[in-house]
């Protein structure tokens, strides 16, 4: 109870201090001055509000850089390794936000998380494409491949694709072509480590049967593959259940390679 009354004291100390100047003709807004003091500074500027990020500018663009956009300018698809999502996708070559324009169906898209940030893309003199976002930061960057694809490869993501359509079609392979056996080796005159066979007949959940012979790595029968498809112009190797997938691009020397190749290479040729 001593607390509160000492808190009434204090605050009747300016009234009481005002009556006993009255005489003098002293105001008695100097009396309770320092008892306001405590409240805020009406002549003090407000807080600055908390920073945020800014769109980046429209870059300025040389003429190599348009003349590359030009070039690769073109209707693509989006997809994820294993193609089971994947969406259109367009680069354009006019100007927009921090690089040129982007177009697609984000609907369609939302599958692939990444696909929300990207408001624009470069090409990057590596020949790569690069897809930003608004503040104009790289969210993936797409390397040249085969057939007319680009890959990514998002740490603790997964790989991605960006195919153009147009020129796929021109790679495009035939089951006729790929079914039989296939060695698989680690490189190129180096013993196969497996040998596989694509059969031209349906696999559960999708694709056709893939055969393992005896005596293949232990890393690849950890993989479990026991199916197959193409995609792109490129052979998918799916292993149990579908979710882990191994991408071959065809080679100049008919073979096939792992794309990408993310540590140790592996090569299918025919016997």
């Amino acid at each position: 109870m001593a607390q509160w009354d000492d808190v009434s004291r204090d605050r009747a100390r300016p009234a009481t201090l005002c009556r006993a100047l009255a005489a003098s003709g002293l105001a008695c807004l100097f009396a309770i001055a320092p008892a306001l003091a405590q409240k805020a500074d009406p002549t003090a500027k407000p807080p600055a509000p908390p920073a945020t990020t800014a769109p980046a500018a429209a870059p300025k663009l040389d003429a190599a850089t348009r003349e590359a956009a030009a070039r690769m300018a073109a209707p693509f698809r989006l997809s994820s390794a294993d193609g089971a999502r994947s969406c259109g996708f367009s680069l354009k070559p006019d100007t927009s936000g921090p690089g040129l324009a982007v177009e697609f169906d984000r609907p369609a898209c939302a599958d692939i998380g990444f696909s929300a940030q990207v408001v624009a893309w470069l090409p990057d003199p590596s020949g790569s494409i690069r897809l930003l976002n608004a503040q104009g930061r790289t969210v993936a960057e797409f390397t040249e491949g085969t057939g007319g694809s680009y890959e990514a490869l998002r740490e603790g993501d997964g790989v991605y694709f960006l195919a153009n359509p147009a020129l796929a079609e021109g790679t495009e392979i035939k089951t006729e072509e790929v079914v039989g056996d296939w060695d698989l080796a680690r490189q190129a005159g180096a013993p196969p480590v497996c040998r596989v066979t694509l059969l031209d007949a349906p696999a559960k959940g999708g694709g056709f049967r893939l055969n393992v012979a005896n005596g293949c790595d232990a890393a690849l029968l950890r993989f479990g593959p026991t199916a197959w498809d193409i995609e792109g112009g490129n052979i998918l190797v799916r292993g149990e259940g579908g979710a882990s997938v191994i991408r071959f691009a065809r080679q100049e020397d008919g073979g096939w390679a792992r794309t990408p190749e993310r540590g140790r290479p592996l090569l299918m040729t025919r016997p």
